[in-house]
C-alpha cells in the first residue's frame, strides 16, 4: 500500500467493547521520544528559560508531544538539537540550532538517558515519535526502538501522530504504524 493512500482503517483500533483486543502492556514503562522545535516562545521579561514543552512551539512538536503524552505510562524524552536528551519540564534557554546527524554526540546521550535513572536508559519498549535524524540519533542510545514514523513523508507523519493520540489505546496504534514502517 502506497503511503499517501493511508486511512484510518488500515491501523488497527481497539474496540471500546473488546479490551482484550488492546496491545499487552509493556514490561516497565515506555519511552516515547520525540524531536526539538523550531519555533520557540519569547521569554516574559526577567525569565531566562522555559520548561521545554513551553519554550517549544511548532506544530509537529505540539503534534509530537500530543501523541507521545497520549501512550499510557510513557516517559517522554526529547531529543533537543542543543541540549540533547531532555524531558518536557527541563528548563532551558532559547537557541537556534538543527539537529546535524553528522555531529550527534552520542556519549554525550547515553550519558544523559544513564542519569535518567537505570529504568528509562534499560527500557524495554521506546517509541521514536520523530523524524529520521532525531529517531536515528535516540537508536544510538536505544537501538530497539521503534520507528511509527519511518518512511513516508510529514503529511502522513501529521496524519499518524494525529491518530495515535485519539485513538483508544495510543500505544497500540503507535505499535501498528511501527510495525507497518518495519513491513516496507
Amino acid at each position: 500500500m502506497h503511503a499517501s493512500t493511508l486511512s484510518a482503517a488500515d491501523v488497527p483500533q481497539p474496540r471500546a467493547e473488546a479490551r482484550e483486543d488492546l496491545a499487552p502492556p509493556a514490561v516497565g514503562r515506555p519511552v516515547v521520544v520525540i524531536p526539538c522545535s523550531a519555533g520557540k516562545r519569547p521569554l516574559p521579561d526577567r525569565v531566562d528559560e522555559l520548561p521545554a514543552a513551553q519554550l517549544y512551539t511548532g506544530p509537529y512538536f505540539a503534534k509530537c508531544l500530543a501523541a507521545a503524552q497520549a501512550i499510557p505510562g510513557g516517559w517522554v524524552v526529547i531529543v533537543s538539537a542543543e541540549y540533547g536528551l531532555i524531558t518536557p519540564d527541563t528548563p532551558i534557554r532559547p537557541y537556534e540550532k538543527r539537529l546535524d546527524p553528522r555531529a550527534v554526540d552520542h556519549v554525550k546521550h547515553r550519558a544523559q538517558a544513564a542519569a535518567m535513572g537505570r529504568a528509562l536508559r534499560h527500557a524495554p519498549e521506546v517509541i521514536a515519535l520523530a523524524g529520521k535524524d532525531y529517531a536515528d540519533a535516540a537508536a544510538a542510545v536505544w537501538p530497539h526502538l521503534l520507528r511509527p514514523l519511518a518512511g513516508v513523508g510529514i503529511g502522513t507523519q501529521l496524519q499518524r501522530l494525529t491518530r495515535i493520540a485519539a485513538a483508544l489505546d495510543p500505544r497500540a496504534a503507535a505499535l501498528a504504524y511501527a510495525a507497518q514502517a518495519a513491513g516496507r
